[in-house]
Protein backbone atom coordinates (compact mmCIF):
# COMPACT_ATOMS: atom_id res chain seq x y z
CA UNK A 1 0.00 0.00 0.00
CA UNK A 2 1.45 3.40 -0.97
CA UNK A 3 1.87 6.26 1.48
CA UNK A 4 -0.97 8.21 -0.18
CA UNK A 5 -3.32 5.23 0.17
CA UNK A 6 -2.37 4.94 3.84
CA UNK A 7 -3.06 8.67 4.32
CA UNK A 8 -6.39 8.24 2.56
CA UNK A 9 -7.34 5.42 4.92
CA UNK A 10 -6.06 7.21 8.04
CA UNK A 11 -7.90 10.51 7.37
CA UNK A 12 -10.93 8.78 5.81
CA UNK A 13 -11.17 10.56 2.46
CA UNK A 14 -11.63 9.43 -1.14
CA UNK A 15 -9.72 10.37 -4.29
CA UNK A 16 -12.75 12.50 -5.25
CA UNK A 17 -12.44 14.34 -1.91
CA UNK A 18 -8.73 14.96 -2.53
CA UNK A 19 -9.36 16.23 -6.08
CA UNK A 20 -11.97 18.68 -4.75
CA UNK A 21 -9.61 19.78 -1.95
CA UNK A 22 -6.85 20.41 -4.49
CA UNK A 23 -9.27 22.81 -6.20
CA UNK A 24 -10.03 24.55 -2.90
CA UNK A 25 -13.40 22.92 -2.14
CA UNK A 26 -14.68 20.80 0.74
CA UNK A 27 -16.93 17.96 -0.41
CA UNK A 28 -20.35 17.25 1.04
CA UNK A 29 -19.07 13.94 2.49
CA UNK A 30 -16.32 15.80 4.33
CA UNK A 31 -18.80 18.38 5.63
CA UNK A 32 -21.01 15.57 6.91
CA UNK A 33 -18.09 13.87 8.72
CA UNK A 34 -17.03 17.15 10.35
CA UNK A 35 -20.58 17.94 11.47
CA UNK A 36 -20.93 14.43 12.95
CA UNK A 37 -17.66 14.88 14.85
CA UNK A 38 -18.82 18.24 16.25
CA UNK A 39 -22.19 16.74 17.19
CA UNK A 40 -20.53 13.87 19.10
CA UNK A 41 -18.44 16.40 21.04
CA UNK A 42 -21.50 18.55 21.76
CA UNK A 43 -23.42 15.50 22.99
CA UNK A 44 -20.63 14.73 25.46
CA UNK A 45 -20.64 18.31 26.72
CA UNK A 46 -24.42 18.22 27.13
CA UNK A 47 -24.19 14.99 29.14
CA UNK A 48 -21.62 16.59 31.46
CA UNK A 49 -23.82 19.68 31.69
CA UNK A 50 -26.79 17.50 32.63
CA UNK A 51 -24.78 15.73 35.32
CA UNK A 52 -23.58 19.07 36.75
CA UNK A 53 -27.15 20.39 36.82
CA UNK A 54 -28.52 17.26 38.51
CA UNK A 55 -25.76 17.30 41.15
CA UNK A 56 -26.33 21.02 41.69
CA UNK A 57 -30.07 20.64 42.18
CA UNK A 58 -29.66 17.60 44.45
CA UNK A 59 -27.11 19.54 46.52
CA UNK A 60 -29.46 22.51 46.68
CA UNK A 61 -32.32 20.27 47.81
CA UNK A 62 -30.12 18.58 50.44
CA UNK A 63 -29.01 21.96 51.79
CA UNK A 64 -32.63 23.12 52.04
CA UNK A 65 -33.62 19.99 53.96
CA UNK A 66 -30.65 20.31 56.31
CA UNK A 67 -31.33 24.02 56.83
CA UNK A 68 -34.96 23.29 57.70
CA UNK A 69 -33.79 21.18 60.62
CA UNK A 70 -33.27 23.25 63.79
CA UNK A 71 -30.08 21.37 64.46
CA UNK A 72 -28.42 22.54 61.23
CA UNK A 73 -30.14 25.89 60.66
CA UNK A 74 -27.30 27.96 62.08
CA UNK A 75 -24.73 25.98 60.09
CA UNK A 76 -26.45 26.59 56.75
CA UNK A 77 -27.99 30.01 57.36
CA UNK A 78 -25.27 31.79 55.40
CA UNK A 79 -25.62 29.55 52.30
CA UNK A 80 -27.71 30.76 49.35
CA UNK A 81 -30.91 28.80 49.00
CA UNK A 82 -31.41 29.31 45.25
CA UNK A 83 -30.18 27.30 42.34
CA UNK A 84 -27.97 30.13 41.11
CA UNK A 85 -24.81 27.99 40.95
CA UNK A 86 -26.14 25.22 38.70
CA UNK A 87 -28.00 27.66 36.48
CA UNK A 88 -24.89 29.83 36.10
CA UNK A 89 -22.81 26.72 35.24
CA UNK A 90 -25.39 25.70 32.64
CA UNK A 91 -25.37 29.18 31.12
CA UNK A 92 -21.56 29.16 30.81
CA UNK A 93 -21.56 25.68 29.24
CA UNK A 94 -24.22 26.64 26.68
CA UNK A 95 -22.27 29.78 25.69
CA UNK A 96 -19.12 27.64 25.34
CA UNK A 97 -21.00 25.16 23.14
CA UNK A 98 -22.35 27.88 20.89
CA UNK A 99 -18.95 29.46 20.29
CA UNK A 100 -17.17 26.13 19.79
CA UNK A 101 -19.82 24.83 17.40
CA UNK A 102 -19.61 27.98 15.30
CA UNK A 103 -15.82 27.71 15.15
CA UNK A 104 -15.76 23.99 14.31
CA UNK A 105 -18.51 24.30 11.69
CA UNK A 106 -16.52 26.92 9.82
CA UNK A 107 -15.41 24.90 6.82
CA UNK A 108 -13.33 27.12 4.61
CA UNK A 109 -10.44 25.08 3.26
CA UNK A 110 -6.83 25.84 4.14
CA UNK A 111 -3.60 24.15 3.09
CA UNK A 112 -0.38 23.41 4.95
CA UNK A 113 2.54 22.11 2.97
CA UNK A 114 6.11 21.31 3.85
CA UNK A 115 8.42 19.21 5.93
CA UNK A 116 6.72 17.28 8.74
CA UNK A 117 8.11 17.73 12.23
CA UNK A 118 6.65 15.62 15.04
CA UNK A 119 7.08 17.09 18.53
CA UNK A 120 6.05 15.69 21.90
CA UNK A 121 4.56 18.47 24.00
CA UNK A 122 4.37 18.19 27.77
CA UNK A 123 2.03 20.23 29.93
CA UNK A 124 1.19 20.18 33.60
CA UNK A 125 -2.43 19.63 34.58
CA UNK A 126 -3.91 19.40 38.03
CA UNK A 127 -4.91 16.01 39.40
CA UNK A 128 -8.60 15.19 39.70
CA UNK A 129 -8.45 15.57 43.46
CA UNK A 130 -6.60 18.91 43.06
CA UNK A 131 -3.79 17.77 45.40
CA UNK A 132 -1.02 18.14 42.85
CA UNK A 133 -0.08 18.12 39.22
CA UNK A 134 0.74 15.52 36.63
CA UNK A 135 2.55 15.82 33.32
CA UNK A 136 0.53 14.97 30.21
CA UNK A 137 2.26 14.32 26.90
CA UNK A 138 0.64 14.89 23.53
CA UNK A 139 1.95 14.61 20.00
CA UNK A 140 1.91 17.63 17.72
CA UNK A 141 2.75 17.72 14.05
CA UNK A 142 4.19 20.94 12.64
CA UNK A 143 3.88 21.50 8.89
CA UNK A 144 4.44 24.76 7.03
CA UNK A 145 3.97 26.94 10.11
CA UNK A 146 0.79 25.14 11.25
CA UNK A 147 0.46 22.76 14.23
CA UNK A 148 -1.94 19.85 14.54
CA UNK A 149 -2.58 17.61 17.52
CA UNK A 150 -2.30 14.10 16.11
CA UNK A 151 -2.39 10.48 17.16
CA UNK A 152 0.85 8.56 17.50
CA UNK A 153 -0.33 6.11 14.81
CA UNK A 154 0.26 8.77 12.16
CA UNK A 155 4.00 8.34 12.74
CA UNK A 156 3.65 4.85 11.21
CA UNK A 157 2.58 6.49 7.93
CA UNK A 158 4.55 9.74 7.81
CA UNK A 159 8.21 9.97 8.75
CA UNK A 160 9.93 12.92 10.35
CA UNK A 161 11.16 15.15 7.51
CA UNK A 162 8.72 13.93 4.83
CA UNK A 163 7.15 16.54 2.57
CA UNK A 164 3.37 16.36 2.87
CA UNK A 165 0.46 18.61 1.89
CA UNK A 166 -2.49 18.73 4.31
CA UNK A 167 -5.90 20.18 3.51
CA UNK A 168 -7.77 21.27 6.63
CA UNK A 169 -10.71 23.40 7.65
CA UNK A 170 -10.41 26.62 9.61
CA UNK A 171 -11.94 24.64 12.49
CA UNK A 172 -8.71 22.61 12.56
CA UNK A 173 -9.95 19.33 11.06
CA UNK A 174 -7.63 17.66 8.55
CA UNK A 175 -9.85 16.50 5.68
CA UNK A 176 -7.18 15.07 3.33
CA UNK A 177 -3.46 14.79 2.79
CA UNK A 178 -1.01 13.81 0.09
CA UNK A 179 2.65 12.99 0.08
CA UNK A 180 4.67 15.28 -2.13
CA UNK A 181 7.63 12.91 -1.84
CA UNK A 182 7.93 9.99 -4.17
CA UNK A 183 5.51 7.33 -2.81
Amino acid sequence: MSRNEKLQEYFNFSQTDLNANQQGRVTEDQRTRIKAKVQRYNNRVLIVLGIVLVIGFISNFAIRIAAASDQFSSLFSSLPMGAVGPIFAAFIMVIFLIFRTQKKNEQSLLKAEGTVNFVWVERRVSNQDRTGYKTVRSLQMHVGGVSFSVNENLMDIINQGDNVRFYYTSGGDIVSAESINKP
